[in-house]
């Protein structure tokens, strides 16, 4: 089954119908906003190194065996900042904003595909000199990082998989994320709805609402006060074709022999579990853990038996 994007609407009247709705939900997202917020303290200066003309950032903790933290969208390495600390305590932890989130330049090309993303993370941990790491990857990190490692099965020792995709069947994606790939909807919809937008994103994405406070959705939307950047590299990562990608990926997989660890929120309501599932019978091998009461994004809803299980697989 072909699951590149069509176009959601067709037709004049369908697509004036679209935009008018399209606006009228910004604009009772944009009156709902709350006051103005300021984003929680940085636990861990940061740290930048650049590649092929690119400034990347990351964080850095620790040291022995490295251990590589790859988020997904639309985070960036803030999203591990509860694990950091205790990971630190069992190898060199390194967490790096993807191009054009976090801290960290956009690609010059806007190239937002999974395997130039790939490149850019060989590049990086080149530029690190890690010739050997173990790789936890969430979300788009997923397949960035699968990419990665399955073009180079010798920089790798372990594997550690959250809530992502491998595979190209996958589940429809949210309404607002399709409409968000067709111009100028996209532009409009990202522009007006700013903000509020990713708040709702986190908020689904996780069961503990309290932890997507006002400071933690600004940092992960303007955390150099460049909202504009995000939004382009949402639309950017949005409008990607995923498809030849992940058919390399998916043919791929069951050549993993490595150990590997899947962790996944049972109450993921972006990804479902069975796609965790279905990863976890391709990876001979791997060992499967599902946290109750999660959703979407772990390490937000769930750090702390999450870094428990992780910590656990690094020290078997």
């Amino acid at each position: 089954m072909n699951y590149a994007f069509k176009p959601l609407l067709s037709g004049t009247a369908l697509g004036i119908l679209s935009l008018k709705l399209t606006l009228i939900f910004l604009m009772v997202a944009s009156c709902s906003a709350q006051q103005e917020a300021h984003p929680p303290p940085e636990r861990y200066a940061m740290k930048q190194v650049t590649v092929e003309g690119i400034t990347i950032s990351y964080v850095e903790k620790g040291k022995g065996n490295p251990i590589v933290l790859v988020h997904g969208i639309p985070t960036s390495s803030f999203l591990w900042r509860d694990m950091i600390e205790e990971l630190s305590a069992h190898g060199r932890v390194i967490a790096l904003d993807l191009p054009g989130f976090g801290f960290s330049d956009p690609p010059h090309d806007g190239d937002y595909g999974i395997s130039n993303s790939a490149r850019l993370l060989e590049r990086f941990l080149e530029a690190l000199s890690i010739e050997q790491a173990t790789l936890v990857c969430h979300d788009l990190g997923g397949p960035i990082s699968l990419t990665y490692a399955l073009r180079h099965p010798d920089k790798y020792d372990r594997l550690i998989i959250l809530d992502t995709f491998l595979h190209r069947d996958l589940p429809p994606w949210p309404l607002s994320m399709r409409m968000a790939k067709i111009r100028p909807i996209g532009e409009i919809f990202m522009w007006i709805g700013g903000e509020s937008i990713f708040r709702t994103g986190l908020e689904e994405g996780v069961i503990d609402k309290s932890r997507i406070s006002d400071g933690v959705v600004k940092r992960y939307h303007m955390p150099d006060g460049n909202p504009d950047k995000l939004n382009r590299s949402m639309l950017g990562t949005l409008r990607i074709d995923y498809m030849e990608d992940l058919e390399f990926i998916e043919k791929n997989l069951k050549t993993i022999q490595k150990p590997t660890l899947i962790l996944w929120g049972e109450k993921d309501t972006y990804l479902p579990i069975s796609l965790g599932n279905r990863i976890h019978n391709d990876i001979a091998g791997s060992q499967m853990e599902k946290i109750p009461n999660c959703g979407h994004f772990i390490p937000e809803d769930q750090p702390e038996l999450a870094t428990k299980i992780i910590v656990a697989f690094l020290s078997n």
